[in-house]
C-alpha cells in the first residue's frame, strides 16, 4: 500500500494548483464568451440567409401576379390585334418604379408592345433572354439578367382554349430587394453585437461566483496536505461548489475512522489471497500465467505435475526456454501471447524425450487490469485427456462392436435373397433337367445371384480390407469434368441441369485416380437417385485453408492469420461440394449413412457410401453430409491437396 508524506502530498498539489497565465476564471470566461458568440453568429447566418430567402421569394411572386395580371387583361387584345390596347397596358403597368419594361408579344414571337420602346413594335427580339422568354409554354419562366440594371426576367405564356396565343414579359428590378437584404443584414448584426456584449457581461459575473468559492477550497485543500489545523471552510453560493466544501470538511473528520476500516480490508484481502491459493491447489487442471513480457508469474501444483516443472525454478524465466521442449504447446502459447487473442486447441500431444506421450487440451485466456481495458498478462489452462482418451477408445470398440452386428445382419439379408432362389432351382434340376426352358432360366437365373452374392463378398471385402493406393500427381477438376462427362446422357434423360462452379486453376492431388473416380462417381449416382423428376446438380470446387482444431474466441478472429495456427504455413485443402434439389434425407438418417448395408433406396447393397468413406479417409480427406427433407442434399468432400498452380484469378462457372 503507497503512503504519502505531507510533504510529498503537499508538493503533488501544489503542482495541480500552481497559479498559470490563465486561471479558472479567465478560462470560463473564454470558454462561455466563444460558446455563446458562435451560437449567435450561427444564429446570424441563419436568420440572414432565411430572411434574405423570404425577400427573394416575395419579390418572384410580385413579379408572377404583375406578369399574370397583365397577361389576364391582354388576352382579349391579343385576339383581336389591338395593338393600341396591349401598348397601354405595357405602359400603364411599367409606370411601377420596379418594372423596368413591359413587353407583350404575339403568338409568333413578334412585339406586340414594348414600353418605352415603340420602335419595336413587330419586330424579334434575338437575344438569348428574350429567345428563352418567347419559347415558353407552360408556367412561368424568371430568368436572373446581372447586366445593369441587374433584375428579373420574367415570361408567361398567355393560352386561350389551350393554345398559345402570346407571352408577356416584364423586367423586376431587384434594387429595392438589394436594400432591404443590406437593411435587414446591419439589424442582424447590430442585434449580434449587443447579444454578445450582453453575454459577456453574465459570463464575466458567472466566472467570479464559481472561481472564488474554488480558490479558498483550494486554499484549504493545500493547507491540509501541508499538515495544519484548518479551521471548516465556509462557503455561501448555495449550490455544488457549497455542497463539495462541506463534504471535504466532513472527510477531513473522518480520516482517522476510515483508517480502521483499510485495516479491515487489508486483512479480507488477505483472506481472499489465501482462498484463491487454495482454489489453484486444489485444481485437477494444470494452470500458469504470464505477463506481457511472457515469463511466468504463477504455476499451480497441477500444471507443476503434469509438466514437471519446479515452481521456484520457472517463476521469471520466459516460455521460450520453459516450453522449447514442446513445440506445439510453445506455439499455441506464442500465437496467443503475440496477438492478444485467446485460443481454444482441443488436443496435441506432448513428447518426451524417452517417448512417452501425453495428449492435453489447452485454452488461453487474456488477463486485464481492474478496469478491464487493458490487458496485463496472458493465462493458460492445459488438463491430461488420457482418461478421456481411454474412455473414447472404449466408446470406438464398442461401435465397432455394434457396426459388426449390422453389417452380420446386412450381409445374412443381402446374401439370402439370392441363395433362396439358387436353393429352389437346384431343388427343381432333378425333375426338370430334360426341360430346356428351365434350364436356360438355371443357368441364367443362378449365374446371376451366384455373381451378385460374389460382388456383394467383394465389395465387403474391399470395404474391410486395406487396398494399396496407387498415389499419382492429378488435377480434381480434370476428374470431376470427367465423372460429369460420363453421366452427362443420364442427365439429359432425367432432365437434370449441371452447375459447375470452380476456380481457374489446376487444383493438383497426389491421389489414386481411379478410387476418388469412384468416389466422386458415386456422389454424382445418388445425386441423380435422388432427383428422377429432375432437377438441379450444383457442383462447387474451391481451396480452404488447413485447420489443425485451433479455436479462436469470438470477436478476435480478426486479430491472427489463420496460417499461423500451424506448422506449414502454406497448407491447403481443396473442398468439392456436391449439391442436388433431391428429395433429401430425414436428419435421424444422417449419421447412419455411413453404416455397411444401410441405405435409403428401394434398392441397393448400402456399400456405397461406407466404400466411400473409406477411401476418402485413406487419402486423408473428410466426407460430411447434410440434408433438408424436400430442398435437397449436400456432399462436402475435403481433401489435402499437393500443390496449387494458380492460373487466372476469374471464376468458372458452367450449365449442363
Amino acid at each position: 500500500m503507497l503512503i504519502l508524506s505531507p510533504l510529498n502530498l503537499s508538493e503533488r498539489i501544489s503542482r495541480v494548483f500552481r497559479p498559470q497565465s490563465f486561471g479558472l476564471r479567465q478560462k470560463f470566461l473564454l470558454a462561455f464568451t466563444a460558446l455563446v458568440l458562435g451560437l449567435i453568429v450561427a444564429l446570424l447566418f441563419i436568420v440572414e440567409y432565411r430572411y434574405r430567402g423570404s425577400i427573394v421569394d416575395q419579390m418572384k411572386k410580385r413579379g408572377i401576379a404583375s406578369a399574370t395580371q397583365l397577361a389576364a387583361v391582354s388576352t382579349d387584345s391579343l385576339l383581336t390585334y389591338n395593338s393600341v390596347a396591349l401598348e397601354q397596358n405595357a405602359e400603364q403597368l411599367s409606370r411601377d418604379p420596379d418594372i423596368l419594361y413591359a413587353i407583350i408579344l404575339y403568338r409568333d414571337d413578334r412585339v406586340a408592345a414594348y414600353s418605352g420602346h415603340d420602335g419595336k413594335q413587330g419586330t424579334l427580339l434575338t437575344d438569348p433572354v428574350s429567345q428563352k422568354a418567347a419559347a415558353v409554354e407552360r408556367g412561368t419562366l424568371i430568368q436572373h439578367v446581372k447586366e445593369p440594371p441587374e433584375h428579373y426576367d420574367i415570361a408567361v405564356p398567355v393560352h386561350v382554349s389551350g393554345d398559345k396565343w402570346g407571352t408577356v414579359r416584364l423586367g423586376l428590378s431587384l434594387q429595392e430587394m438589394r436594400t432591404e437584404i443590406r437593411r435587414t443584414r446591419i439589424q442582424v448584426l447590430l442585434l449580434g453585437v449587443f447579444g454578445v456584449a450582453l453575454s459577456t457581461l453574465a459570463a464575466a459575473f458567472l466566472a467570479r461566483r464559481i472561481s472564488a468559492p474554488i480558490q479558498a477550497l483550494t486554499e484549504g485543500t493545500m493547507a491540509v496536505a501541508r499538515g495544519e489545523d484548518l479551521p471548516p471552510i465556509d462557503v455561501h453560493t448555495r449550490d455544488e461548489i457549497a455542497v463539495l466544501a462541506a463534504n471535504f470538511n466532513h472527510m477531513t473528520s473522518e480520516l482517522s475512522k476510515h483508517r480502521a476500516e483499510l485495516d479491515e480490508k487489508v486483512q479480507e484481502l488477505s483472506i481472499l489471497d489465501n482462498y484463491n491459493r487454495n482454489i489453484l491447489t486444489s485444481m485437477t487442471s494444470g494452470l500458469f500465467t504470464l505477463d506481457l513480457d511472457g515469463c511466468f508469474e504463477t504455476c499451480n501444483a497441477m500444471a507443476a505435475t503434469l509438466m514437471a516443472w519446479s515452481t521456484a525454478e520457472i517463476k521469471g524465466q520466459h516460455y521460450q526456454d520453459v516450453l522449447a521442449q514442446h513445440p506445439q504447446f510453445m506455439q499455441v502459447i506464442e500465437t496467443s501471447h503475440r496477438h492478444r487473442a485467446p485460443l481454444t486447441v482441443p488436443r496435441l500431444e506432448l513428447e518426451w524425450p524417452n517417448g512417452n506421450r501425453m495428449p492435453l487440451g489447452l485454452r488461453t485466456a487474456m488477463l486485464h487490469d481492474r478496469d478491464g481495458n487493458s490487458v496485463i498478462g496472458l493465462l493458460a489452462i492445459f488438463e491430461d485427456l488420457s482418461p478421456i482418451q481411454a474412455l473414447e477408445h472404449q466408446l470406438r470398440r464398442a461401435d465397432r462392436m455394434a457396426n459388426l452386428g449390422t453389417v452380420a445382419a446386412g450381409l445374412a439379408h443381402e446374401v439370402k435373397n439370392p441363395l433362396t432362389s439358387v436353393r429352389a432351382f437346384v431343388q427343381l434340376v432333378r425333375q426338370k433337367h430334360d426341360d430346356s426352358h428351365f434350364m436356360e432360366q438355371f443357368d441364367r437365373i443362378v449365374l446371376h445371384e451366384v455373381d451378385r452374392i460374389n460382388n456383394i463378398v467383394e465389395e465387403l471385402l474391399d470395404l474391410t480390407r486395406p487396398a494399396p493406393l496407387y498415389r499419382v500427381s492429378m488435377d480434381v477438376l480434370e476428374l470431376l469434368r470427367r465423372v460429369t462427362d460420363t453421366y452427362a446422357e443420364q442427365m439429359r434423360q432425367q432432365n437434370v441441369t449441371l452447375k459447375a462452379d470452380w476456380p481457374d486453376i489446376s487444383a493438383l492431388l497426389e491421389a489414386d485416380t481411379e478410387q476418388l473416380h469412384r468416389v466422386f462417381g458415386n456422389i454424382t449416382l445418388n445425386a441423380l437417385e435422388a432427383m428422377p423428376e429432375g432437377g438441379t446438380l450444383h457442383i462447387t470446387c474451391r481451396t480452404v485453408p488447413r485447420s489443425l482444431g485451433h479455436v479462436v474466441s469470438p470477436g478476435y478472429e480478426d486479430r491472427i492469420n489463420p496460417r499461423e495456427l500451424h506448422q506449414d504455413h502454406y497448407a491447403t485443402d481443396i473442398e468439392v461440394v456436391f449439391r442436388d434439389t433431391g428429395v433429401g434425407i430425414p436428419a435421424n438418417q444422417l449419421d447412419a449413412l455411413f453404416t455397411p448395408f444401410y441405405t435409403t433406396k428401394k434398392r441397393g447393397t448400402g456399400l456405397g457410401l461406407a466404400l466411400t468413406h473409406k477411401i476418402i479417409e485413406e487419402h486423408g480427406g473428410r466426407i460430411h453430409i447434410t440434408s433438408d427433407v424436400g430442398q435437397g442434399t449436400a456432399v462436402t468432400v475435403i481433401l489435402p491437396s499437393s500443390a496449387l498452380s494458380v492460373t487466372s484469378e476469374s471464376t468458372a462457372s458452367s450449365d449442363a
